[in-house]
């Protein structure tokens, strides 16, 4: 498959998942789980990126983070790097040790920026290994609610509980409640396939879609144009996707929704 320019993030803030090559385990014992989180610490306090979340698994693990000093993708590299020479030298192995390229999907929202907190803290819960988020400690759930200490301030949970209430207090107890809501958002997952991509991007579209009271087939024939180009423009803010491949999922001419999103 191609590889495509990452669409880049207006507010600089993207979901990131690396994961093993051929799904191969990447942390495999807990020293393996710390050292990334010293990595991701030493690489933060350089003020390379800002980290709102994270969740390791076995063989995979997820970032929320924010672009600063330097770009999603060179932060990556670096991060991938470091953690890459660890482990083979640990492990007496050679070769890659994350499948291809990280993958990334912009967050153009607040509400998006807690639906993917939600979601990455619940991985755990969606794979079976417990039952309720705060049972794992291997992702920053418990920094948030307070039940784990921010050791060397790994992530910077102020800005997603401002969200909910200035009162710190107020705000952990709502972001408990709507941490137990069932997240019906589709955010990238490890147990997708890249000839799955599309797929994905179709369901996100058609959750747009809902909202308008609206199906997949009637956005060629929709009469209103401001009301498609706020669909449109919602599209590219919220889904990772080039025009070209918006274009073949919604039936508009690639010119057309250029010209929406310039």
């Amino acid at each position: 498959m191609p590889r495509y320019s990452r669409a880049l993030s207006t507010t600089g803030i993207y979901h990131v998942m690396v994961r093993g090559v051929n799904r191969m385990h990447i942390f495999l014992d807990n020293d393996d789980k710390v050292r990334f989180l010293q990595t991701l610490a030493r690489m933060k306090s350089e003020e390379e990126y800002t980290l709102y979340g994270y969740c390791i698994m076995d063989n995979h693990a997820h970032l929320l983070i924010k672009e600063e000093k330097d770009s999603i993708s060179r932060t990556m590299k670096r991060i991938g790097v470091s953690y890459s020479y660890y482990f083979n030298k640990k492990y007496d192995r050679v070769g890659h040790l994350f499948q291809d390229r990280f993958r990334s999907e912009r967050i153009e929202s607040e509400n998006y920026i807690l639906s993917c907190l939600r979601y990455i803290h619940n991985n755990p819960v969606k794979a079976l290994i417990t039952k309720e988020p705060s049972d794992y400690i291997w992702s920053s759930y418990n920094i948030y609610i307070n039940k784990a200490e921010n050791k060397e301030e790994i992530i910077s949970p102020e800005f997603a509980l401002s969200i909910f209430s200035e009162n710190k207090s107020k705000a952990i107890e709502k972001f408990k409640k709507f941490s137990a809501i069932d997240c019906k958002e589709i955010f990238i997952d490890i147990y997708e396939e890249e000839e799955d991509i599309e797929k994905i991007q179709r369901e996100k579209i058609k959750e747009i879609l809902k909202g308008y009271n609206l199906k997949l087939e009637d956005l060629p024939k929709l009469k209103d144009r401001n009301i498609r180009t706020e669909i449109i423009r919602e599209i590219g803010d919220n889904i990772s996707i080039s025009t070209r491949e918006m274009a073949n999922l919604i039936g508009l001419s690639k010119s057309t929704i250029a010209r929406i999103l310039k």
